[in-house]
């Protein structure tokens, strides 16, 4: 495999053009809602980096963007660093650790299969976590499965975060992949037979 970018550029180029994005939906919600390029991020980061450190793109990410945004975040949380947030770390290291796995033997279908998995992860333990903190719903497993399908009253159903991450992370992980690594999308390209007469 043939990178035409030194890796520590392309992790650069990542973590900051996460920052760039969230600074951009942040002022443009209506256009990008629960949109974010972080979990193709941390998952690309495993397929397409070095071993010893790509798994660690996605937190690292995470992490400057929080920064970037500590006035944003402090003001809504009123704390630096929520719960949610190391369980975000967490999940984005394992992320990270997936893309990892796969890398050993890619193909187009584990992508795609980990990519939606890594959305449906993402999907339910932050919908669980909201079910854990808002006292709104009932603390039992109607309260957890509203949590994950409907959500509260008066506001947009949950689900459309799913579908939302979805899109967005499929979108991202094969953008990136076709800007990092074509191979890993399309396979090894096939030489052409020479014809005998």
């Amino acid at each position: 495999m043939k990178r035409e970018f030194h890796p520590v550029y392309v992790a650069l180029f990542l973590v900051f053009g996460c920052a760039l994005f969230r600074l951009a939906s942040s002022h443009y919600p209506e256009v990008m809602p629960n949109i974010s390029p972080l979990m193709a991020i941390a998952y690309v980061g495993g397929l397409c980096l070095p071993r010893h450190w790509g798994w660690l793109i996605g937190p690292t990410a995470m992490v400057v963007t929080e920064f970037a945004f500590l006035d944003i975040n402090y003001r809504s949380t009123g704390s630096v660093f929520s719960w949610w947030s190391v369980v975000s770390l967490v999940i984005y290291a394992g992320v990270g650790l997936l893309g990892l796995l796969i890398a050993r033997r890619a193909s187009l279908v584990k992508i795609v299969s980990g990519s939606l998995g890594c959305s449906l992860l993402f999907y339910v333990a932050a919908n669980t976590f909201s079910w854990w903190q808002n006292i709104d719903y009932p603390q039992n497993l109607a309260g957890w499965w509203q949590a994950n399908t409907i959500g509260l009253p008066g506001y947009e159903p949950t689900w459309l975060f799913l579908r939302n991450g979805i899109t967005g992370d499929l979108c991202f992980v094969l953008v990136l992949l076709f800007i990092l690594d074509r191979a890993l999308l399309f396979g090894p390209v096939s030489r052409p037979v020479p014809r005998t007469a």
